[in-house]
């Protein structure tokens, strides 16, 4: 197979057909937003930024489509006699009027939340009440209350304020020792009234501007498995209509 880096990104611009449909991917509050729309021209012409623009005028699902936000256009090229497909990733310049202006930045294979095995959502703190209990299985420690930040079925992330909460940033200092390793931890998760018990391990820690994100993959008691999926479903869908709406 082709080496997506390999392969020369103005070149792959020049051949995008004026009029046909591409799909275009971003992340809303952690959920995967598609919309497939005509690509209408193409600035390769400069050597540092290439811009590549599509047809917005009916697109229902624009507001997921954020300044903010990085996306990523699906395209297939031939290659060996079959189709080889892959991504562009962009920044979006501009996002007003009748055009989405992107700027290309360059060629992935799959974005990583295209391969989730599972839905993940955001918590919406003006909808939902919703905090995590840990305890290191093998050592007599824990920490309540930690905010979370989103949860699939399959793991979820805590989110620790650096100005706030200084004994909750040393216990994730500590953990750091534990990424990717067998070292199991007894979590609660609470979701407004909901109790989620299940077992987690750590998966990454990770810096932002203003906070730590630590995140789990996790086994859901069978018991509780129900609760969490009806949670996810409907955070989903009124996370889906949001963008409709707005």
């Amino acid at each position: 197979m082709a080496n997506v880096f390999e392969i020369d990104l103005k070149q792959v611009i020049s051949k995008l057909q004026k009029g046909k449909e591409y799909s275009i991917y971003t992340l809303y509050r952690d959920v995967p937003v598609n919309v497939k729309t005509k690509f209408l021209w193409s600035d390769i012409s400069n050597l540092n930024q290439i811009y590549i623009t599509f047809d917005w005028k009916n697109v229902s699902m624009k507001y997921a489509f954020q300044s903010n936000k990085t996306v990523y256009v699906k395209i297939s090229i031939p290659y060996q006699n079959r189709e080889l497909s892959f991504y562009i990733k962009c920044d979006i310049f501009s996002n007003l009027r009748d055009e989405l202006v992107l700027m290309a930045l360059s060629l992935v294979e799959t974005p990583p939340f295209l391969n989730r095995s599972s839905v993940r959502v955001e918590i919406d703190y003006n909808k939902a009440k919703a905090f995590v209990n840990i305890c290191i299985d093998d050592m007599d420690k824990c920490i309540e209350n930690l905010t979370l930040k989103n949860i699939s079925e399959n793991g979820f992330a805590i989110m620790i304020k650096k100005d706030e909460y200084k004994e909750y940033e040393r216990f994730l200092e500590e953990m750091k020792d534990f990424v990717n390793k067998e070292v199991f931890f007894s979590v609660e998760i609470y979701i407004n009234k909901d109790l989620i018990r299940a077992k987690a391990n750590l998966v990454n820690i990770y810096d932002e501007p203003n906070d730590i994100i630590a995140g789990f993959k996790m086994s859901v008691d069978k018991k509780d498995i129900q609760k969490l999926s009806s949670f996810i479903v409907k955070c989903q869908q009124e996370i889906i209509q949001e963008i409709k709406t707005l």
